[in-house]
Parts: structure tokens; C-alpha cells; sequence
């Protein structure tokens, strides 16, 4: 049957159910797009995530490796300080030594200052003397080295801290 040969009653029939088919289509559409746009906004949360944890591995990749390597530093300046003269090979291992620092330097690590007052979030006491010249608490000497890789503490300085002398 043909449009031409239904009545206006039947052709609007026809046409409202056509606007309902319509309707659903849209309302379908309309789903599905949402759903697309939840999917993509879901997906690109889990790559931010993903990148977020990657670079969280790779720094304490590093850090753990940093850790590993201050021991070998240390053990390069004991040689150096138990070396008798400059020799060829004393240079070398200066030259060694100085390029891990640098290399690790450049990727976040650097030295505590173990100096002026005592701070027992970098420091770590070893020994207390009793100091007429320096305030209490202040840092005398360093016995260790220490360590930070990325403003977090690997290792605290090893110090040696004044305290209060009652002597005159």
C-alpha cells in the first residue's frame, strides 16, 4: 500500500509513528554518544594514571639505585683518603669518582650539609661533646656523609653535636 491511497487520519498515524521511531533514534543516539564520551574520558584517566605510575617506578628506580651507589661512592673516597701520593691512578679514581657524583648529582642526588645546627630530619647523632664556644645542639663535626636524592633523605649525616658544657 502507498501513502497516496491512506486517509489524513491514517497518513498522521503513520507520521507520529515515524516522530516516535525518530525519538527513539535520537534518544539511542544521544546514549550511545554519552557513552562514547564516558569511555574516552575513562581511557584517558587510565593513560594519565598509567603515566603517573611509570614515572613513580622510574624515580624510585633511580632512588634505589642512587642508595645503592653512595656505598660505592663512599668506598671511592676511603681509596682516595688511604692513597699516599697523586699517582696516575689516584687521579683516575678522582676522576671516576667525581663523574658517578656528578652523574648521580644530575639526576637528583646531592650532599647533607652537616653544618651549623643540629636538624634530626638530615642529621643523625653519633656523639655529643661538651663545647664551650658553640651553642648546644650545634653540628662540630661530620663522621659520615649524607645523602638526599630528590629532597628525600636517603641517608642523614652522620654528625657530631655540642652540648652544654658547665665548665668556665
Amino acid at each position: 500500500m502507498s501513502y497516496e491511497e491512506l486517509s489524513r487520519e491514517e497518513l498522521v498515524e503513520v507520521l507520529k509513528e515515524i516522530e516516535m521511531q525518530f525519538d527513539e533514534a535520537k534518544s539511542e543516539r544521544d546514549k550511545y554518544e554519552e557513552l562514547a564520551k564516558k569511555t574516552k574520558a575513562d581511557f584517558e584517566n587510565y593513560k594519565r594514571k598509567q603515566d603517573e605510575r611509570k614515572e613513580r617506578w622510574r624515580r624510585e628506580a633511580k632512588q634505589e639505585l642512587a642508595e645503592d651507589l653512595i656505598e660505592v661512592i663512599d668506598n671511592l673516597e676511603r681509596a682516595l683518603m688511604a692513597a699516599d701520593e697523586e699517582t696516575a691512578v689516584v687521579k683516575g679514581v678522582e676522576m671516576v669518582n667525581e663523574q658517578l657524583y656528578d652523574t648521580l648529582n644530575n639526576e637528583g642526588l646531592e650532599v647533607i650539609e652537616a653544618e651549623g645546627e643540629f636538624n634530626p630530619n638530615i642529621h643523625k647523632a653519633v656523639e655529643t661533646k661538651e663545647h664551650k664556644e658553640y651553642e648546644p645542639k650545634t653540628v662540630l663535626e661530620q663522621k659520615r656523609k649524607g645523602y638526599k636524592f630528590n629532597d628525600r633523605v636517603l641517608r642523614p649525616a652522620e654528625v657530631v653535636v655540642s652540648e652544654k658544657s658547665d665548665k668556665v
